[in-house]
């Protein structure tokens, strides 16, 4: 995700790291493990879906929890990638919950 979803992540007190691609998510992490992926999965250049398949098979990417955001309305995405979805548009109240499972607190002040 890029530009104002990070914001909007930020604005909750999270740390948001944005990429504009699937290649650059791969290289994104390698240089660190988030809390949580927020995924795209019609992300270009190495798409978001390819990029979901990448992750579920790496032993060391699998366990990093993933949501997808998509307006997709295939009803089984979330059972076929074990992963809640964010339907496009989103509602801010959902991925909030989303950041409070699976990331640190916020810090104080923010």
């Amino acid at each position: 995700f890029t530009g104002g979803l990070g914001e909007l992540i930020e604005k909750r007190g999270y740390r948001a790291s944005c990429v504009a691609s699937g290649q650059a998510a791969l290289a994104a992490l390698r240089g660190e493990r988030p809390a949580m992926i927020l995924i795209d999965p019609s992300l270009p250049a190495l798409y978001g879906a390819d990029l979901l398949s990448f992750i579920k098979r790496s032993p060391t990417l699998s366990t990093i929890p993933r949501v997808i955001m998509t307006a997709s309305n295939d009803l089984m995405l979330s059972v076929r990638e074990d992963a809640p979805v964010l339907l496009k548009p989103f509602d801010v109240d959902t991925l909030t919950l989303h950041l409070k499972r699976y990331c640190e607190p916020p810090q104080a002040g923010q």
